[in-house]
């Protein structure tokens, strides 16, 4: 009798059996969605995807997540979740680059005795 070995499977497949095999973005790809699911099912062609849900801001902390993080995503709606996400994460660092100028070059401060 032989041992029997335990078949390894891959993330994906380990998402797709705990979460089932529809895409789970409910909107947070910018499209409203009827029932809040997009129902779209993965195929030969476009196969599901393996992310967090809903995508963080930064490639680092989507790379990073636990397998128990992630859920399935149909491509379309995990592309357009991460050029949402790319440009919420560039809007608030414009913000951030902004704020700390407006310290620089804050004439009443300056004028106002803050300088020499």
């Amino acid at each position: 009798m032989s041992p029997r070995r335990k078949t390894s499977r891959t993330v994906l497949q380990q998402v797709l059996l705990k979460h089932g095999q529809l895409c789970v973005c409910a909107g947070n790809c910018g499209t409203e969605h009827a029932n809040r699911c997009c129902g779209a099912h993965g195929t030969e062609k476009a196969p599901m995807l393996a992310a967090p849900y809903p995508l963080p801001l930064t490639e680092h902390e989507t790379a990073s997540a636990p397998v128990s993080e992630l859920r399935p995503w149909c491509p379309p709606c995990w592309r357009k979740a991460g050029k949402r996400a790319a440009e919420l994460r560039a809007e608030l660092r414009r913000q951030e680059l902004h704020e700390a100028q407006e310290l620089l070059f804050d004439v009443e401060r300056v004028t106002s005795g803050g300088g020499r």
